[in-house]
């Protein structure tokens, strides 16, 4: 069987469109969407759904009862407790940096990268005293309005921390362009318009915000790329997750960022037709399916956002995505017995048949736009065993670990796929589904008096130029 394990950001997202839970802002309903979409192919290409059983104890009845679908394992039972710990050890390590501008980081420049956006700290006037403020660096109205959906999914970890009980460290390390360090009675070099460039000297709320919302970000990423290696089970995490978790298992694991990359500006692209390619010797392997946007179509045929898993639960027994399940269990047990390379060719031949099938559902599950039949495609980078050595150490459970009857050969040696999306791509892609989308976000409720980040944006080509409202850092 083939097991996909969700994790609990992508079911609140889920639950957002489905007015089952409060929003805080409108800019976080596209990547919600996209979550969605995310969870309803899990559903309908996956024998069977996971989740760990740590949500909110006031909720988790609710939540059980509004997916019945789902197997929620025991957070204490099956050793994620020790888990969580290792993963926050870990997300404890990272030293956020921002300098003239830009984080320096190595793990929160590479996810900016990968999210194909750009982000820009300057100072700003308020009160005669600079400010610093958080921006995207973006010169057109588009990549500002996708900046404002992918800062407004990072900003709700935060809510995700404190409704679990955590706290997140939110410490940066603040370095000007001149590799001065930026502290109490730092002045902005340059600055013209107050009284000799004052600044606060610190970061700014919304950054402190920004930073302890990527460390949980990390923290939640690691821990489910564990909780998979743990459970041999393929992660679907909240889109902005799986964006870090590509990052992260491509350094961990000893292939490299440059194949991170690859996949995010080459591998995942709609437009590329290809379905299946092996790296470093086999060390990991990713397949692609180009497929249509099954939540648009399940919103189009119920015209409610509220009825679309119900309806996705039906739509699974459909011949077609029987077929497709068979298939991919078969890609899983050739990966996991054959290994990588041995694999090659038998996996190669089995995802150009459910390509082919592929188009036939987008016919069959596919809305019409002006632009066409939109599609996204979902790809999975398969981290072989070797790989997830690199993984951080959980504690040696052994023998004596309790597991699930259904995962009773939990203790064979296999590696686990992670599944990917481009979102900035898939942004784009909601934007173009017309009626679909406002069926799709008709049910979205805010938070009544919800404090939210308000996007604030820097032209490119004013970056480096002092205002009498601005300097840079």
């Amino acid at each position: 069987m083939t097991y996909a394990l969700i994790d609990n950001a992508t079911l609140t997202a889920v639950q957002r469109l489905t007015g089952e839970a409060l929003s805080k802002t409108d800019d976080s309903v596209d990547v919600d969407i996209v979550a969605l979409e995310n969870f309803v192919q899990a559903t309908l290409f996956y024998d069977r759904l996971v989740a760990v059983d740590d949500y909110i104890e006031a909720y988790r009845d609710t939540r059980k009862t509004a997916f019945p679908e789902i197997t929620f394992l025991d957070k204490d039972g099956y050793g994620f407790t020790e888990i969580e710990s290792v993963a926050g050890r870990e997300a404890d390590q990272l030293r956020p940096r921002i300098q003239g501008g830009e984080f320096v980081n190595e793990e929160f420049r590479n996810l900016i990268e990968l999210l194909q956006t750009h982000i820009v700290c300057t100072w700003d006037i308020n009160s005669s005293v600079y400010h610093l403020t958080l921006k995207s660096l973006s010169d057109n109205a588009e990549d500002f309005a996708k900046y404002g959906n992918i800062a407004a999914a990072i900003f709700s970890e935060l809510s995700d921390a404190s409704e679990s009980g955590h706290r997140s460290g939110s410490a940066v390390e603040l370095v000007d362009r001149y590799g001065q360090p930026i502290t109490k009675g730092y002045t902005v070099p340059g600055a013209k318009w107050n009284n000799g460039g004052e600044s606060t000297g610190e970061a700014s709320g919304a950054i402190k915000a920004f930073v302890a919302s990527l460390v949980w970000l990390a923290n939640r990423s690691i821990f489910y790329s564990m909780a998979g290696r743990h459970l041999q089970a393929d992660t679907f995490l909240y889109p902005i997750r799986q964006t870090y978790q590509q990052s992260y298992l491509s350094q961990t694991c000893n292939y490299g960022f440059d194949y991170a990359r690859h996949i995010v500006n080459g591998f995942s692209n709609s437009l590329v037709d290809d379905v299946f390619e092996i790296h470093h010797a086999g060390l990991t392997a990713s397949t692609g399916l180009q497929l249509p946007v099954f939540s648009a179509w399940l919103a189009m045929q119920t015209g409610d956002p509220a009825q679309i898993i119900v309806a996705a639960r039906q739509v699974r027994d459909a011949p077609e995505l029987v077929e497709a399940r068979e298939q991919l269990r078969e890609v899983r047990r050739l990966f996991d017995e054959s290994g990588v390379t041995q694999a090659n060719q038998a996996v190669a031949k089995i995802m150009r048949d459910i390509q082919k099938g592929s188009n036939d559902m987008r016919i069959k599950y596919g809305i019409q736009t002006r632009q066409g039949i939109p599609i996204t495609k979902l790809v999975q980078v398969y981290n072989s065993y070797a790989a997830l050595k690199g993984l951080p150490r959980a504690p040696d459970f052994g023998l004596k670990m309790k597991v699930p009857e259904f995962l009773a050969d939990l203790h064979q040696p296999r590696g686990f796929r992670a599944a990917y999306r481009n979102l900035t791509n898939d942004i784009s892609t909601v934007w173009s589904l017309g009626e679909a989308r406002d069926i799709l976000g008709s049910r979205v409720a805010k938070e009544r008096n919800a404090r939210a980040y308000n996007p604030k944006q820097e032209q490119p080509r004013y970056r480096n130029v002092h205002s009498e409202f601005k300097s840079p850092m």
